[in-house]
């Protein structure tokens, strides 16, 4: 009798036996299959939090390589040639500097802005601030308007709690001046967004620098043109472009883009220092790889549970099948044709098994996913999925039914026969 026929009426005389391997099988691949499109939308959303979360880095003057004079420290000031190099490197999307003053401000009565602390304020010229550090890290955030840009000759942000003590808005013209006693220039500005305070300035990050004598409500963002019109005719030695930021948009190239920025031959990194600002995105991944970690476990986890459970199931079937695999191989049957018949009767099994598994997969793995915190609707079992579980479950079948055959044929069918009662 042909093999193949052989296998059929197996499969279908031991029903029961033929159900239990279905539906273990169904249940193992349909996890599987869930378990791959979940570990791709883990990838997927991975990738987008590379695009979207970003990181950046700071470029500042190094004070401690530097002299002291007067009270401020000779270190040089980085020059806008510097800076605009620094941001023409690939991988870096965008950047702002920071030229720091503390002028007063005024309302366009020439009132002085109510304040908490401090008769002045700590005002960064800016050039794009939505790359300052402090939008970048997320310690502050806009809330009204829009942020500063290069284009900007005149443009000044304040804080909402700022705008709410002196009745000021989105639109408004307020006046800066760095020392009025001296009679510095004074620059008009208009008012062109807002920011809300998210960061908790008792932080101990937020705690070493000069800014930290100033309550954030009293942090200010102007165009850098402002900025330099401001401290136009002064001349203070400690007033220039002290750091700047970079935004890089993919944040796992960081590190690399911080490398070919240190290769910059034409700057003098002894009198610079470099610091990366990537706690978002390290938070963000460190998580999302925990969870992919978890999800590629459990995928190994229920493969080698299920390969053990298979084995055993089959092994059990053929020490039943004792007599007549002695018979078998007793007329003349070789041992590979035994064998090949048993890969048969499962194979019949999981060319059923499988495509219902990929059907159900594609209606529970969205279910299966939101346990591990993703939207059903990213997580979609694709058919290369299918393919690549039934390739490989398919090359496990047949390993699970050569290893469980092992015990039985290396056996002569006298000797088969013989332990059968």
């Amino acid at each position: 009798m042909n093999l193949g026929i052989r296998a059929i009426l197996y499969t279908t005389r031991k029903w029961k036996k033929t159900l239990l391997i279905f539906c273990l099988l169904l249940s193992i691949t349909t996890l599987v299959l869930s378990g791959l499109a979940i570990a791709d939308a883990q990838e997927e959303q991975t990738e987008e939090v590379r695009g979207t979360t970003g990181a950046s880095f700071t470029v500042e003057r190094d004070i401690s390589t530097g002299g002291w004079t007067s009270g401020y420290s000779t270190q040089e000031f980085m020059t806008d040639d510097m800076i605009k190099e620094i941001a023409a490197v690939d991988g870096i999307a965008g950047y702002d500097a920071s030229l720091i003053t503390l002028p007063r401000f005024f309302n366009d009565k020439g009132e002085a802005f109510v304040t908490v602390e401090n008769y002045s304020y700590y005002c960064y010229g800016s050039y794009n601030s939505q790359y300052h550090e402090l939008f970048l890290s997320g310690r502050f955030e806009l809330v009204e308007g829009k942020h500063i840009t290069d284009d900007m000759s005149n443009g000044v942000i304040i804080s909402k709690e700022l705008a709410d003590r002196n009745n000021l808005k989105v639109g408004d013209t307020v006046t800066g001046i760095y020392y009025p006693e001296n009679n510095t220039p004074a620059v008009d500005m208009e008012i062109v967004g807002l920011f809300d305070i998210v960061a908790d300035k008792d932080d101990a990050v937020n705690m070493y620098d000069d800014s930290s004598y100033y309550d954030y409500s009293n942090y200010v963002f102007c165009s850098m043109e402002a900025a330099k019109g401001l401290i136009k005719g002064w001349g203070e030695d400690g007033d220039g472009i002290s750091e700047a930021y970079y935004y890089v948009s993919d944040a796992a190239q960081l590190d690399s883009v911080i490398k070919e920025v240190q290769g910059i031959s034409s700057v003098n990194w002894n009198n610079y220092k470099i610091t990366s600002n990537d706690e978002v995105y390290q938070n963000i991944s460190s998580s999302l790889s925990d969870t992919g970690t978890l999800i590629t476990t459990l995928i190994i986890v229920i493969t080698v549970v299920s390969m053990v459970l298979i084995i055993l199931i089959l092994s059990m079937s053929v020490r039943s099948r004792k007599r007549e695999m002695g018979i078998l191989l007793a007329v003349g049957i070789a041992k590979p044709s035994v064998i090949l018949q048993y890969i048969l009767e499962t194979a019949l099994i999981a060319v059923v098994a499988f495509p219902l598994a990929y059907l159900s997969s594609r209606q529970v793995a969205g279910a299966i996913g939101t346990l591990f915190g993703k939207a059903a609707e990213n997580v979609v079992v694709t058919p290369q999925h299918f393919a690549l579980v039934a390739v490989v479950g398919g090359i496990l079948l047949i390993i699970a039914v050569i290893v469980s055959c092992i015990p039985a044929l290396r056996f002569k069918p006298k000797q088969i026969l013989s332990q059968m009662e």
